[in-house]
């Protein structure tokens, strides 16, 4: 009877989200993304690299396969915007081997991974101004595993990182 409920709570998600594949987009989160700056709550720039957690959190009654390594690897997509200008920069995201798509880490319910990534200072310093105001919006997609499914998965996320610029050494 156990088998059963099991496949019964898996047929629920997928039913939750459309059972959607690969092919069509989701209207409903499988996962939930949080980006948190490592050690720094508030987020406060001191002319330093500003790393950051991007907590990948399963809110299904499933586990959950993510492709960890692989987007370890990418990174994540990033637009940093000057909260004063508008001017924004998109950060580059690595090369990885695409055999590390298809290895997943299994994400329990309610539990969560961490991708750990950095914005360099020389990243945040590119805008104009003595004092650092800029939003990091930070998106996460990947084809994650539910059952025997693949599912199409797309995170986003806000961080506010303001502070002093490192002064110009002469």
């Amino acid at each position: 009877m156990l088998h059963i409920d099991g496949l019964m709570v898996f047929l629920s998600v997928l039913l939750s989200v459309g059972a959607q594949t690969k092919d069509s987009p989701m209207t409903n989160q499988l996962l939930t993304l949080t980006v948190k700056c490592k050690g720094n709550d508030r987020c406060l720039y001191d002319g330093q690299d500003m790393p950051l957690e991007i907590h990948i959190t399963n809110k299904q009654p499933v586990v959950v396969g993510f492709p960890l390594e692989y987007r370890q690897k990418t990174g994540p997509s990033i637009r940093l915007m000057d909260t004063r200008t508008k001017a924004d920069a998109y950060l580059k995201t690595n090369l990885a081997s695409f055999s590390l798509r298809d290895k997943f880490t299994q994400i329990p319910p309610g539990e969560s991974v961490v991708l750990r990534w950095v914005i360099t200072s020389g990243e945040i310093e590119q805008f104009v101004g003595n004092t650092v105001d800029i939003s990091a919006e930070v998106s996460l997609g990947a084809d994650v595993q539910v059952g025997e499914k693949r599912v199409d998965f797309v995170g986003e996320d806000k961080i506010h990182i303001v502070g002093k610029k490192k002064p110009k050494s002469s």
